[in-house]
């Protein structure tokens, strides 16, 4: 999960794409020469279940890529609340936008294939707690409980000063002679520090190693180590 132009999309740039699906909701073009062995523009919210389906029954396809679980959820909104507002209906409609939800995250975690779900954030203060806070912007239910809360496994998509990068050196994280000369560098950001308090990664205790608080921005590598974290 990440603010706008974080290096969401840049990190799928080393999966296998060949084997994988794309369900894009974003409708924008990816940072790099796409080749997803399929590459679907989402029109339709309620079609993604028929395609995470389709991803499970497929042996010629290893996984599949959300870009991302926002934007699925507003076309949702759009497509099949909105238009009942101030209806009957309407209050109903909610309801479906959570079940909905519900059966996306059962599709995934149910299937045998590798996912990633993108995210974008937003940050509010909270001034009870004297802090910056983020979350995945979603409404209803869904949104009260936070989308966060299904997910094992969060990273954080920052853009960090090469300056502070080199304060936390390891295995995963290669800064690149243009790196350097643009003085910033797209990572993941592993756990939460006292400076992002307010902030949702997580993952299993033991999955990263202490020093690797900044990786590169690729979901290869996290694939890599979840794989050998888990078997």
């Amino acid at each position: 999960m990440g603010r706008p132009n974080t290096g969401k999309s840049s990190s799928l740039r080393n999966l296998p794409q060949s084997s994988m699906a794309y369900l894009n909701c974003d409708l924008k073009e990816t940072p790099f020469r796409n080749r997803f062995a399929a590459n679907i523009e989402v029109a339709d919210a309620n079609d993604v279940l028929a395609y995470i389906a389709d991803i499970e029954a497929e042996p010629a396809i290893s996984g599949g890529v959300l870009d991302t679980i926002t934007f699925l959820m507003q076309m949702y909104e759009r497509q099949y609340v909105a238009p009942l507002a101030g209806t009957k209906q309407g209050q109903s409609a909610w309801g479906d936008y959570g079940n909905f939800y519900r059966s996306f995250v059962h599709a995934i975690k149910s299937g045998t294939k590798d996912y990633a779900i993108l995210a974008h954030e937003h940050t509010e203060y909270n001034e009870e707690k004297l802090r910056n806070e983020t979350a995945v912007p979603v409404k209803g239910a869904v949104g009260r409980v936070g989308v966060e809360a299904d997910f094992t496994t969060i990273l954080s998509c920052k853009q960090m000063p090469i300056k502070t990068l080199e304060k936390f050196p390891n295995a995963l994280l290669n800064i690149t002679d243009e790196e350097r000369e643009d003085g910033v560098k797209y990572v993941f950001q592993t756990r939460i520090t006292k400076d992002s308090a307010g902030e949702k990664m997580r993952s299993a205790m033991g999955l990263w190693n202490r020093d690797e608080l900044y990786i590169d921005n690729d979901l290869q590598l996290v694939f890599n180590r979840l794989k050998e974290f888990y078997s």
